[in-house]
């Protein structure tokens, strides 16, 4: 069964490796990159992934993004498709069987934050290390994993936290999938990714309040961080 991935990736150097190892096990692997400064695309290209460039602003624009997560799976030709963040890991044990199983077109996974105090270094998958986690709010999972001969379009709204599909569009709310959300990787790590998201915010996003979550202070990422400590259960 043929499955594509595809991944929205602007220096993603640190993780790349990780989403490699991971999705390359069982799918064909495609990153979605705009204006890297960093190894992206090289370090995909090594590791097996292909890599699209798409010649958008640099800006953190959410209409950017729907336009090309919207068209990217357009021409597939797999059995499902799966179109995430580079900081998202759809997980299962047996997740091939689980899609051969499937009588669904849409799969909504379960959604998790996960936490970690300091940012992974194994060698092996990143959630062999990153275990704990918390539940997150329904509203943030995604319908991120669809039959592409099956969906003619996903009409995500912006964050793609929710979206209006169109075509033979029957969801599956209950399987044991899961989506990572792989964006808490130790405090600094976020803090200086939040600083530089911060200054990219296109006017767009600043007034409709998109991404206003980078505008956090690092007092606020650490507040957020010890305030989720005793939530944090195993995930993995």
């Amino acid at each position: 069964m043929k499955i594509e991935v595809y991944i929205m990736a602007r220096n993603e150097e640190k993780i790349i490796p990780y989403l490699m190892r991971h999705y390359g096990q069982f799918a064909k692997v495609i990153f979605l990159e705009s204006n890297s400064t960093d190894s992206t695309v090289s370090l995909a290209r090594s590791l097996g992934g292909e890599v699209w460039k798409y010649n958008i602003s640099d800006e953190v624009d959410d209409r950017n993004f729907l336009r090309v997560k919207e068209s990217c799976w357009q021409e597939s030709k797999a059995a499902w498709v799966i179109v995430v963040d580079a900081d998202e890991f759809v997980y299962h044990p047996d997740i091939v069987g689980e899609l051969k199983k499937s009588k669904a077109t849409i799969i909504h996974p379960k959604f998790y934050n996960m936490f970690s105090e300091v940012y992974p270094t194994t060698e092996e998958q990143i959630y062999d290390e990153v275990k704990l986690g918390t539940d997150g709010d329904f509203w943030l999972s995604k319908m991120n994993i669809f039959r592409p001969s099956e969906i003619k379009h996903m009409n995500w709204i912006p964050g793609c936290h929710g979206a209006n599909p169109e075509g033979n569009v029957i969801i599956d709310e209950d399987s044991e999938i899961k989506t990572l959300h792989m964006r808490f990787l130790s405090r600094e790590f976020l803090i200086h990714r939040y600083e530089k998201e911060a200054l990219r915010l296109s006017q767009h996003n600043l007034d409709n309040g998109f991404g206003i979550q980078f505008h956090w202070t690092a007092q606020q990422i650490n507040d957020y961080f010890d305030k989720m400590k005793p939530n944090l259960k195993q995930i993995i």
